[in-house]
């Protein structure tokens, strides 16, 4: 066996065990999280377990840190915690912050989760949220499994790098149009407050 074949068992079983992974991700459902309200720390070491498949978002090296969660109440992106405590809401809005914070700003993000009257909505968007995560994760999933039933080994490095700059076209062209609609109702929405504003 040479070092190509090597290599490519390698990055077939890596490719192998990524498809696994997202195949059998599920994103934590609304009463996973814990009823009781948690401490700072107790929330980083909560969250980062759950956002660990999502790898390393910032400079830190953490998808979720303490300063980034006292910089989202700071913009009143977060609610603020009562007596240093965060509860089930304060963590689910981090849990979908943090998910989606690589392909949208914070602020259209929270803006969004600002919008439920009452905790039953919230619950009803987030129960939706989550079974698109894991539609889209399934997706993917099953998208490596074909590439990698199917590739050539004379070809495998040129075929790989096809595949990911795919993904990442999919992605940027996803997230181009997401921040669009997302801009766009939050725009239409502010008007409709200007309007009801001036009507009183």
């Amino acid at each position: 066996m040479d070092n190509n074949n090597i290599n490519v068992d390698n990055i077939k079983k890596e490719l192998k065990d990524l498809s696994a992974a997202l195949g059998s991700y599920k994103t934590e459902s609304w009463n996973q999280f814990p009823a009781i309200d948690l401490y700072m720390d107790q929330v980083i070491t909560y969250l980062e377990r759950l956002l660990n498949i999502f790898g390393d978002t910032s400079d830190s090296g953490k998808t979720i840190t303490s300063s980034m969660v006292n910089n989202y109440v700071k913009e009143g992106y977060l609610k603020r915690p009562v007596n240093k405590k965060y509860d089930r809401v304060h963590l689910i809005s981090l849990y979908i912050m943090s998910m989606l914070k690589p392909i949208l700003p914070i602020p259209l993000i929270a803006r969004s989760l600002g919008n439920f009257s009452n905790e039953d909505e919230y619950r009803n968007f987030y129960s939706e949220l989550t079974s698109l995560q894991d539609q889209a994760f399934n997706s993917v999933s099953q998208k490596l499994l074909t590439l990698i039933e199917n590739i050539s080994e004379e070809d495998y490095e040129n075929s790989l790098r096809l595949f990911a700059l795919q993904l990442s076209s999919e992605a940027n062209a996803h997230r181009i149009a997401a921040e669009k609609i997302m801009s766009l109702l939050n725009e239409n929405e502010a008007s409709n407050k200007n309007d009801k504003g001036k009507s009183k």
